[in-house]
């Protein structure tokens, strides 16, 4: 008998005792009534053993091991007296722990382990020491990324290369420090472990030293509005500081000044924070929402146009740099403050002066377009627009022949600033809207903002199709309500049924904040690489009625070779593209005349041709893209949790800041193996209408 019978036997009888089913299943099939004991353990077990197999996909392996084998009785002769005696407490032996055995006893209770090490060791190609030592690592951290455990492991392969193996750099030390997320104590704890084996680690005071001199400690400061709110560093001095971090590690002969430095930066506000009781309390500081503001490094490029360096992965929170942390709410008024003490004059003094380097100078163009949509309507001043890069009205943007002229781009910081200059502020915001442009106040920022928000786009664009989904769903049309009872009840049907079908939760809240709608999910369920297969349009298109599939699969594939080739580093062909997007725009509004087109909808189907064009050369958007800022955000948790002191505030958020700095690092981020996705399919693999559709809009550089 397996497992699986064994258990549906148990479900048959489970509202009996655990001594009752064991007496069932001893008297069904026949067994010896000396193990009911042994039963009645198996059968209290039998639930945990499945929950634990079936967390790890395992469940068939489960279900197919034997339930029930007996208890082997060691062979006695029949005339010894111990016997009887001996096989009554056969089944309540009890091992000795690992502490209480001899040598022997070690080596014999370990043979299997040791065995099963030297053939692991032998396939990895190291010694059974070294691996050893690396499990030891792994089993001392266990919440660490396992990038950083592949680099551990090439560190200690890489020790056995030579007999004596040199000291760890500093700079791979100090990555090993943040990237384990250790602090001093473990630090020489692991230098101890590794003091026998041919990997030596710096001492900690050298590593300490290091990591001051390149998170720039000295340099980071509190910030105060009335009272401490945050820290912050100098945009210039990190700017520079990170620059000279690239340089230093390039080649000199290829380093042709005056150097070309294209940055992006931008903000972002995050909710759901740890709010401490800290002994030091200051009044009116709450520590449950945050500001970051950062900027990274897109790319440096010498006198003579040659590209020198790139981020190997621009989107990650390890290519973000902080330039400021404040425990302030995500308002007007905070990121009016912000902007105005910290960001706007140094952005200036940057642009128009550049970088002085220690053996010449840099030129710097710093791209304003990491924010989301609400950070734009507070950083542009035009809360009131339906898209703040054009004055289009919501009615304009539903119109089919002002469509098919398209939407320039008309709307910039500079102009409303002026306006702002010339009237009187009061006055003009008394004007109804129409005629103050939806201006609700003066921009805050002084540079003009890409509001392009690559991975917004990815949210709402997929927000927006599955509530079309949903009404395509309902039937009868009366009225665009998202938040009607039937549509919401039409969104749960799909979601659950997506969840059913293909295990991708969908709208959920999520024990980390917001909801499990990632981008990564938003992406597979908008990938499509092959027509036959049952993936995501495949099943939303099994509820809505038939005569609609057509133009349904058409709009689909559209929006997602479109977020596909806006969200990538490819060439694109700008004008393909926006024809692309002009019959997407069209088929929306001729088909479904009662949808509402959202504003992120209008922004990436009326101007991201333009955008693309005109702001990055004809190249998609990832190097624009404000995910990597938003994925700082769990960091500021989880360093605030676990890597921080708690006793004042300044010392709470300065730990948190250095490590942000620390882990974002150009030379340390290098260390991290970061796979990337190619957003350019194989010509061998075009199975989908959409791979064919994006291929088509890609200019080959090569």
């Amino acid at each position: 008998m397996n497992n699986l019978q064994a258990f549906q036997f148990y479900c048959e009888h489970k509202l009996l005792s655990t001594c009752s089913i064991a007496d069932q299943f001893i008297s069904t099939h026949g067994f010896d009534r000396d193990h009911q004991n042994f039963f009645r353990l198996k059968f209290n077990d039998i639930q945990k053993e499945r929950a634990s197999f079936h967390k790890y996909s395992d469940l068939d392996t489960w279900n197919s091991m034997c339930f029930c084998p007996l208890p082997k009785k060691p062979r006695l002769s029949a005339s010894s007296s111990l016997t009887i005696n001996f096989e009554e407490g056969f089944n309540l032996s009890k091992k000795k722990s690992l502490a209480d055995l001899t040598t022997k006893g070690l080596r014999n209770r370990l043979s299997s382990l040791k065995s099963h090490l030297e053939s692991v060791a032998e396939n990895e190609h190291v010694t059974p020491k070294t691996l050893a030592t690396y499990l030891l690592l792994l089993c001392r951290n266990e919440e660490q990324d396992m990038n950083s455990a592949n680099v551990c492991k090439e560190i200690l392969e890489k020790g056995n290369s030579s007999p004596i193996y040199p000291q760890l750099s500093l700079d791979k030390s100090a990555f090993l420090f943040d990237s384990l997320e250790i602090g001093e104590t473990k630090y020489l704890e692991l230098r101890r472990t590794l003091l026998s084996e041919d990997l030596k680690l710096p001492g900690y005071n050298s590593v300490a030293k290091h990591r001051a001199q390149i998170n720039l400690l000295d340099e980071v400061r509190i910030i105060h509005r009335e009272f401490p709110c945050g820290v912050g560093i100098s945009y210039t001095r990190l700017l520079t500081h990170t620059v000279e971090r690239i340089v230093s590690n390039l080649s000199p002969d290829n380093l042709v000044y005056p150097l070309k430095v294209r940055v992006s930066d931008g903000l972002d506000g995050s909710g759901c924070h740890r709010v401490y009781q800290q002994a030091i309390s200051i009044p009116d500081l709450s520590t449950k929402t945050f500001i970051l503001f950062g900027f990274k490094v897109n790319s440096i490029i010498n006198a003579n146009d040659h590209i020198l360096w790139k981020p190997h992965h621009p989107n990650s929170p390890f290519c973000t740099r902080p330039v400021a942390l404040l425990a302030q709410p995500e308002n007007e008024e905070s990121v009016k403050f912000l902007m105005d003490s910290l960001i706007n004059n140094e952005t200036s003094t940057i642009e128009e002066s550049g970088l002085c380097l220690h053996n010449g100078n840099a030129e710097v163009k710093i791209i304003r377009s990491h924010f989301d949509t609400k950070m734009v309507k507070i950083l542009s001043g035009a809360g009131g627009a339906n898209c703040q890069m054009c004055t289009a009205t919501f009615q304009q943007i539903h119109d089919i022949s002002i469509v098919q002229n398209g939407f320039p781009i008309n709307r910039t910081i500079r102009d409303a600033r002026d306006v702002f200059d010339e009237v009187d502020e009061e006055v003009f915001l008394s004007l109804p809207t129409n005629q103050r442009f939806n201006l609700t106040h003066k921009p805050i920022s002084e540079k003009d903002i890409i509001s392009a928000s690559p991975l917004h786009a990815y949210l709402r664009t997929f927000s927006w199709f599955l509530l079309l989904i949903c009404y395509l769903q309902c039937g009868a049309i009366q009225k665009w309500s998202p938040t009607s009872p039937v549509i919401l009840g039409a969104k749960k049907f799909i979601t659950s049924l997506i969840e059913e079908k293909l295990s991708i939760s969908i709208d959920t809240p999520s024990v980390q904040g917001g909801t499990t709608t990632t981008g990564n999910v938003v992406r597979r369920c908008f990938t499509r690489s092959d027509d036959t297969v049952q993936d995501f349009l495949y099943w939303v298109l099994t509820v809505v009625p038939q005569e609609t599939h057509q133009v349904v699969t058409t709009i689909f594939n559209n929006l997602s070779a479109i977020l596909r080739l806006y969200n990538s580093n490819r060439k694109v062909d700008t004008e393909g593209l926006d024809n692309v997007c002009r019959e997407t725009y069209e088929s929306i509004l001729t088909n479904f005349s009662w949808a509402h087109v959202t504003p992120t909808l209008h922004k990436l189907l009326a101007h991201a041709p333009q955008i693309i064009a005109d702001h990055n050369d004809g190249f998609g958007l990832e190097d624009l893209s404000e995910e990597g800022l938003e994925s700082c955000n769990k960091l500021v948790r989880r360093y605030r949790e676990r890597l921080s002191r708690k006793f004042n505030f300044e010392d709470n958020v300065k730990d948190v800041f250095v490590r942000l700095i620390s882990q974002s690092d150009p030379i340390l981020a290098s260390f991290r193996n970061i796979t990337k996705n190619d957003s350019e399919p194989d010509l061998s693999e075009l199975k989908s209408r959409q791979d064919i559709l994006v291929k088509s809009l890609i200019i080959n550089t090569l």
